[in-house]
């Protein structure tokens, strides 16, 4: 899990001019002709030396391309070594191209720069974490752990050791103390994760952190979906279903929650109820294969053989084996 977003862009520094010339773009490289990129790439022809044109060129790249922003980044860090967004943004690409090795040894030269900064910590201890270096990771979060503004960071990435280790319990304990550190400030992720685990262990205070995250990103329907489902597993019906209206209450095009609210009503034998949020949850998704199964199944128990024959293709047509629907359609025309 990745407990922190992209910050390294707030790292950005001036730049001064120095260092070594690089060699010409490769042939190959269309990208950096494009027209978003062409006037740096041709200001870079011109001053090869300036560390502040490859700097930008990466940072553009680094969404779409992030393995030629590396090498911007590189380049930018070895004509300009002192400037710590440089090594930062290297760091960064290289962790995303899933280069750990070299992504921990960016973030090392970026704390040379910029010494005890927990950012950068933390994202040193991340790729020693995604190459099993363990032990490096823990005592760099022990670190961490006694400056006050890392304490959260610190426990994220215990937390993350310990899931990896298989060690659910440690990691559930290092996630809610992070939390508690961090209050209304935790990170999102973290706080679903945390969820999630609890949810798994059907534990009750799975809610609190699905509520926390819905708070912590209103926009976002996943923590409702999930506590909808964690209530429909405890068989508490009633707090499920409102939890999966306010779930499309919240994202309107949420089309799992409609299957869910749907599926419900079939249970009780409720076709028509159960056909009206399958019709909503295909119009949210026009290629969710599971919202024209089970519409078609309403249509086949409701008699309208032809309607559910052709919801039956159409699920197929998006899920090619999807077994239920292909036996579903030749059961029905036989």
């Amino acid at each position: 899990m990745k407990y922190l977003p992209l910050l390294f862009l707030l790292l950005c520094l001036a730049c001064q001019q120095k260092g070594t010339r690089r060699e010409a773009d490769k042939p190959g490289d269309s990208v950096l002709h494009s027209a978003l990129l062409l006037p740096l790439t041709d200001s870079i022809r011109q001053f090869p030396d300036n560390a502040n044109l490859y700097f930008r060129r990466g940072l553009l790249l680094f969404n779409t391309d992030p393995a030629l922003a590396l090498n911007d980044f590189e380049q930018a860090a070895q004509l300009d070594p002192k400037a710590t967004d440089h090594w930062a943004g290297a760091g960064e690409a290289a962790l995303v191209t899933e280069q750990y090795e070299k992504a921990a040894g960016h973030f090392e030269q970026a704390l040379h720069t910029l010494p005890g900064n927990p950012y950068l910590q933390y994202r040193l201890a991340t790729a020693w974490i995604e190459k099993g270096h363990y032990k490096r990771a823990d005592s760099l979060a022990a670190v961490m752990g006694q400056q006050k503004e890392a304490v959260p960071q610190s426990f994220y990435l215990k937390a993350r050791i310990a899931e990896d280790q298989k060690d659910t319990t440690r990691a559930i304990a290092h996630l809610k103390a992070a939390i508690a550190a961090a209050g209304k400030e935790s990170e999102y992720n973290a706080v679903l994760e945390l969820a999630d685990l609890l949810h798994a262990r059907r534990a009750t205070d799975a809610p609190q952190y699905y509520e926390l995250a819905l708070e912590l990103d209103p926009t976002n329907a996943d923590p409702l979906f999930e506590l909808a489902r964690y209530y429909e597993a405890l068989g508490k019906t009633k707090e499920a279903t409102a939890t999966y209206k306010r779930c499309v209450e919240t994202d309107p095009g949420y089309a799992p929650a409609y299957i869910a609210l749907g599926k419900q009503e079939t249970a009780r034998r409720q076709w028509k109820a159960g056909l009206s949020y399958f019709n909503l949850a295909a119009r949210a998704r026009p290629n969710e294969a599971e919202a024209y199964y089970y519409r078609g199944q309403c249509y086949e128990q409701l008699g309208n053989l032809a309607a559910a024959a052709d919801d039956y293709r159409k699920a197929i047509s998006f899920k090619r084996d999807y077994t239920a629907a292909i036996k579903a359609l030749g059961e029905i025309s036989k």
